[in-house]
């Protein structure tokens, strides 16, 4: 089991020696569920299992909040009893950025009978995404599709809006009147370019009449000096499609080079953690946060939060980040889909029943249909369910109201 400590943030942290990854009980009765067992008082019989994947202990952008969020929902869950009466037993696993390690992740959570892989997050789902294809195992919530695979995989089943939402910063910014706008975006190989139309597009739809000034950051940045002095030089803005991480190493550069551009990014990245010590700048005081969630103050989230506390969460981590919150949507979302099956509960009718589903989770997110593919840009980004955006600030005020913005239409140039 991970070892929720209270460690500090994991900038530039070089790797541990990498150790196989953790490893599924076994299912004593399979991976069938009965799915006939009563609700009422404590879950009983089998349990439902699953898997949450993440990068933990690297020398990358970590998010053991995922792995958090998760743990606290099969608390909370199994303490409201269970899911159609049986208890939730999440295994959490981290692939350390390791794309072999991601691949071990999958084939032992299908070689435990695991139902669905739900809430992860990894850089190398290209890796998984096929496993569970030919295991017909669903992977559920993600809040941040990238790979290829991900959005044409007919078992994915995104719940956050990528890839809209850094190109919705820019969005944003254009309507605040900004004239002359920087991009910093990780180099992330087969999705920056892909994601560079999408900004432009959307700058474009806009109105913006200038070229976007794009400079790209590697994963494992650990001097932000050199990206910083070209983001600042002749811009206004800045749009961030960079991990929480990337932004906290920025923030002392960006105040040495006593730039004042607006800043913008996406929810959970751009926040009270990577812009700690830095409030008073002028860039992150007038900053606008882009969110595929409402904002963890919502009363949305008042049973997540709740459960934090129960499990006493580490306070060194975000939880208002993409990666917690799609964590534990996610799993609110297999507790609706797995309750709406009729007998047994396995990968396979969970996978069918998942196809079906029109998801309302109160709010967390927008409704999403998982039965509606998008066929725009040739169906590239079909698994893209949710391409509706919300504004706020860094401390979760809504802007201009709050509420959903589809961005559909200005993601393929159309004006909004």
């Amino acid at each position: 089991m991970i070892n929720f400590r209270k460690s500090t943030q994991k900038l530039g942290v070089v790797a541990a020696v990498a150790v196989a990854a953790l490893m599924l009980s076994a299912c004593s009765s399979g991976s069938a569920i009965d799915g006939s067992a009563s609700v009422a008082g404590a879950a009983v019989g089998t349990p439902i299992k699953t898997v949450t994947v993440a990068a933990a202990d690297w020398n990358g952008p970590t998010y053991e909040n995922i792995f958090v969020a998760a743990k606290a929902y099969e608390k909370w869950i199994n303490d409201q009893g269970g899911i159609a009466g049986h208890p939730l037993e999440v295994t959490v696993c981290d692939d350390k950025g390791d794309p072999t390690l991601t691949a071990a992740c999958a084939r032992d959570a299908i070689a435990a009978g695991a139902i669905a892989d739900v809430g992860s997050f990894s850089y190398n789902a290209y890796v998984n995404v096929p496993i569970y294809d030919a295991a017909s195992m669903a992977i559920l919530g993600a809040c941040c599709n990238l790979a290829a695979a991900e959005y044409t995989s007919p078992n994915t089943f995104q719940m956050g809006n990528n890839p809209v939402l850094n190109p919705a910063g820019v969005a944003r910014a254009v309507q605040d009147g900004c004239e002359d706008i920087a991009v910093l975006e990780l180099d992330i190989p087969g999705v920056t370019d892909d994601t560079n139309i999408i900004f432009s597009n959307i700058a474009k739809a806009y109105g913006y009449e200038k070229e976007l000034k794009f400079i790209r950051v590697p994963l494992t940045a650990t001097d932000y000096s050199s990206v910083v002095a070209q983001a600042t030089d002749g811009t206004d803005c800045i749009s961030m499609f960079l991990g929480e991480n990337n932004i906290s190493g920025m923030m002392a550069p960006f105040a040495q080079s006593g730039g004042t551009q607006t800043l913008y990014g996406a929810q959970g990245n751009l926040n009270a953690v990577s812009t700690k010590g830095y409030e008073e700048l002028a860039g992150v005081k007038n900053s606008v946060v882009t969110g595929a969630y409402m904002p963890l103050n919502d009363a949305v989230w008042d049973d997540f939060r709740g459960a934090l506390t129960a499990n006493d969460a580490p306070d060194t981590f975000d939880y208002s980040s993409l990666g917690a919150l799609s964590a534990w949507s996610g799993y609110s979302a297999f507790t609706q889909i797995a309750e709406s099956i009729t007998g047994d509960i396995t990968p396979e009718s969970f996978l069918a029943a998942a196809s079906t589903t029109v998801v309302d989770n109160g709010g967390m997110t927008p409704v999403i249909d998982f039965s509606k593919t998008w066929d725009a840009f040739d169906g590239q980004y079909a698994r893209s369910f949710s391409r509706q955006v919300t504004y706020m600030k860094i401390d979760g005020t809504p802007v201009d109201g709050g509420g959903w913005i589809d961005l559909s239409g200005p993601m393929q140039g159309l004006a909004p």
